[in-house]
């Protein structure tokens, strides 16, 4: 099955789906389509400021024989995606807390796709109070309860990310 974004871009999207984060699903499938579209406008440019020779085909090989290999993007190329991507994750980063339409759930991209969501008291589920929850990337935090009310969950979690970071930058000098 061919998907538009790409079969493991789609079946990270349904995994995310399927456990109710359609918010980060419908996120990383616009990612991943605009990523798409950079690279097809790069090519375009790199295709119309440099045109193929003309191609001859061999009736006695196939055509893949026939199909000349697509260069790599040049430096400046790659340079130009860097600076999109990077772009991309202050844009992330600066939109804050969104919410996930139709949940009690708040994502937030900070080197990494951070979770707030409520859940009620429930022991046997492993939710020992009411009140909102943080969960992080691996080797971060994962369900654990912030506050009550969700102004000071956002603020805590803040807290906490930042916290998160900062130590693991420390660990990684």
């Amino acid at each position: 099955m061919n998907h538009p974004v790409g079969t493991e871009i789609e079946a990270t999207a349904q995994w995310l789906e399927g456990r109710g984060a359609s918010g980060a699903a419908i996120l990383l499938r616009r990612v991943a389509r605009q990523r798409d579209e950079a690279r097809a406008g790069l090519k375009a440019q790199r295709t119309h400021a440099h045109p193929a020779p003309e191609q001859t085909v061999d009736p006695g090989r196939s055509a893949s024989t026939n199909a000349q290999p697509i260069a790599p993007l040049d430096a400046a190329a790659h340079a130009m995606l860097r600076t999109d991507m990077a772009r991309l994750q202050a844009l992330a980063e600066r939109a804050g807390w969104v919410a996930d339409p139709g949940q009690r759930r708040l994502w937030r991209w900070r080197e990494g796709w951070w979770e707030l969501s409520y859940r009620k008291k429930n022991a046997k589920d492993g939710y020992h109070d009411s009140g909102w929850h943080l969960w992080g990337p691996p080797a971060s935090y994962f369900g654990e309860w912030i506050a009550v009310h969700k102004a000071d969950a956002m603020t805590e979690a803040d807290k906490l990310i930042t916290k998160h970071l900062a130590a693991a930058r420390e660990g990684k000098r």
